[in-house]
């Protein structure tokens, strides 16, 4: 396999959970910090998680880094977060490839501003919980999805090699239905999860819960009938009995008494909506109640 040296802007769960599955594959890890104690901390210790070897990095803080080194960089901020790292994606070569993490579609305006010849779009399916600056807990294994935005998809087939079975890696043709179906899956579950305060598994095991499920799936085809084929129902309900277990991202956040992505995730698909004059009625209500949450943990 071919080593790649690869930066990841972001010591998040995500950031955390590629920096270590990427280095245990071979690749050469840099991580890009917020602040300069977790860059300390992960050069001093590295990336670590329960069960697993720890691996060694090297670290900095954003402001600090230099990407001319680069060969990969990988953007594992929340959507809300990317503006803000703006003036260090400026400061990366045009010529190495970028690879967004981040849910919803919103981005996509994004990326389009942005110079550089080759983009990379991705979902992650896997679960991961930040447990320290330098600690997170793998949750679920999942696939890591990758499709090219623009220019050629030669890195993707590098990453690739890195496929395993904790770290499934696959390269799909269509950025643009990738996008659309986990976008619909993140819809389907995360503001319900956050709403009602439950584990991924019980939107699929309470009648009560299915039912609205059922409702909120047949609002978001009226936006995107062209899914109906890549994203059923019965395949939502598959990933609910899949991750159990997890917590979504958007239920941690709301407990964490963070801000969540409910907007990254409504926004474009009520953009869409409003181009094909349809008027949806629950993903508004949805991002309301969220919004209405959060900004009552805030104020506690």
């Amino acid at each position: 396999m071919i080593i790649i040296r690869v930066n990841i802007i972001g010591a998040g769960s995500i950031g955390l959970l590629f920096a270590h599955q990427l280095q245990i594959c071979g690749h050469s890890i840099h991580i890009s910090t917020r602040s300069d104690e977790q860059a300390h901390t992960l050069n001093k210790n590295g990336v670590t998680a329960p069960q697993s070897q720890a691996v060694k990095v090297a670290a900095s803080q954003i402001d600090k880094t230099t990407f001319n080194e680069s060969e990969a960089v990988i953007i594992a901020v929340k959507q809300y977060h990317l503006n803000e790292i703006l003036p260090a994606l400026r400061r990366v070569p045009d010529h190495i490839p970028l690879i967004f993490l981040q849910n919803g579609m919103s981005h996509l305006t994004y990326l389009s501003s942005i110079p550089h010849k080759h983009i990379f779009v991705s979902t992650v399916e896997h679960g991961s919980k930040k447990l320290n600056s330098h600690t997170y807990q793998h949750n679920g294994i999942g696939w890591w999805r990758v499709a090219c935005y623009r220019g050629n998809s030669e890195l993707a087939d590098r990453l690739i090699a890195c496929n395993r079975t904790e770290f499934p890696v696959v390269f799909e043709a269509d950025y643009e239905r990738l996008l659309t179906v986990k976008l619909i899956k993140n819809l389907m579950i995360n503001p319900l999860t956050a709403l009602f305060n439950v584990r991924n598994g019980e939107l699929e095991a309470n009648a009560r819960y299915r039912e609205m499920m059922k409702l909120l799936y047949s609002e978001i085809m009226f936006i995107f009938p062209e899914a109906v084929t890549h994203c059923r129902l019965d395949d939502i309900f598959d990933l609910c009995m899949k991750t159990a277990e997890n917590e979504s991202s958007m239920l941690s956040d709301i407990k964490a008494g963070r801000k969540t992505e409910i907007e990254a995730m409504t926004g474009y698909a009520t953009k869409i909506a409003e181009e094909k004059k349809v008027k949806p009625l629950i993903i508004p209500f949805l991002e309301n109640a969220i919004l209405a949450i959060q900004e009552r943990k805030e104020k506690n």
